[in-house]
């Protein structure tokens, strides 16, 4: 049989079927390649990672996993604007924006950070922390001396071993442990708190101020760490200073009796007698059953005194 324009059938039908394959072959040429690796964080290969694509209009989803080697490849992913995912299984998983275009070959190289280990579910953290309770504190530090060596890049490994340390009179490796602990988390206000206090301890005020400052810098509105700062400032003779820093305290914490305290006894030393008095008054409100309340009331009706001369 033949068209109408004589030519065979038979050769228009096979022209037909050969453009017919050779449609799949141009759609498959539109969908993008992804290809690169997953490591960990030393850059060593990781298998099995799960990689999950999902696109943000359609919702589609694809996933596929790296191989032995850590190697992703995968073909077919058809353009588009998509969530990509990451996880495996001991590693924070991971997200980010991906988009594959007409065609492309796309480099996705992804580095897993390792979940953080629970030293709280540590045996000697845990034998640690039970000796530190029952004031054991030798034990206490033996016991989180370990888990430092376990855990070197946790500051709360350190943060314990170094307040057991010095709880149990080993001040100096105590510090140690102290400083390693701020050096891994900065923001660890409590470790900044026992710094100052033993840098206090040993006269070493420029060190001790600089831990309240830090610990000031993290929360200003705590109270204490004005209240210690102000006591620095007091023994080392910076009485207005001082002043300051306790009126500070106090504004945070109107029932701070120490604070009050000590406010009355630098305006004492002051010759303010009247704000003295009033500190003092204040201190008594807020305490009345405190040890010292004989030696106020006594010091109120002294200064009284000397106010009416």
């Amino acid at each position: 049989m033949t068209t109408a324009t004589g030519r065979p059938r038979a050769l228009f039908i096979t022209i037909l079927v050969f453009l017919g394959l050779l449609l799949p072959v141009l759609a498959v040429g539109q969908e993008g390649i992804i290809k690169g690796s997953v490591v960990d964080g030393e850059g060593n290969p990781l298998k099995d990672a799960l990689i999950g694509l999902t696109d943000l209009t359609s919702g589609n989803k694809f996933s596929f996993k790296s191989g032995k080697d850590g190697k992703i490849f995968k073909v077919g992913i058809p353009p588009g604007s998509y969530k990509l995912t990451v996880e495996l299984e001991g590693f924070l998983p991971y997200e980010q924006p991906f988009h594959v275009t007409f065609g492309g070959q796309h480099v996705l190289n992804v580095t897993l950070e390792k979940i953080p280990p629970k030293i709280d579910e540590d045996k000697d953290f845990i034998e640690g922390s039970a000796f530190f309770k029952e004031a054991r504190y030798a034990e206490a530090q033996a016991s989180f001396k370990k888990v430092t060596e376990k855990y070197p890049e946790i500051a709360a490994a350190y943060f314990n071993h170094g307040l057991s340390a010095v709880r149990a009179g080993q001040r100096q490796e105590g510090l140690a442990s102290l400083e390693s602990a701020v050096l891994l988390d900065p923001r660890m206000i409590e470790a900044h708190f026992v710094l100052g206090e033993e840098y206090f301890a040993l006269g070493e005020r420029d060190k001790s101020k600089a831990a309240f400052d830090r610990a000031i810098a993290l929360d200003p509105s705590n109270p204490k760490a004005h209240y210690n700062l102000g006591i620095i400032f007091y023994k080392s003779g910076r009485l207005d200073e001082a002043l300051a820093s306790f009126g500070k305290a106090i504004e945070l914490d109107p029932a701070f009796s120490s604070a009050h305290y000590q406010a009355g006894l630098i305006h004492v030393g002051k010759g303010e007698f009247t704000a003295a008095v009033a500190c003092f008054e204040r201190f008594l409100e807020v305490e009345p059953n405190a040890p010292e309340a004989g030696g106020v009331k006594a010091m109120i009706e002294e200064l009284k005194k000397q106010i009416g001369k």
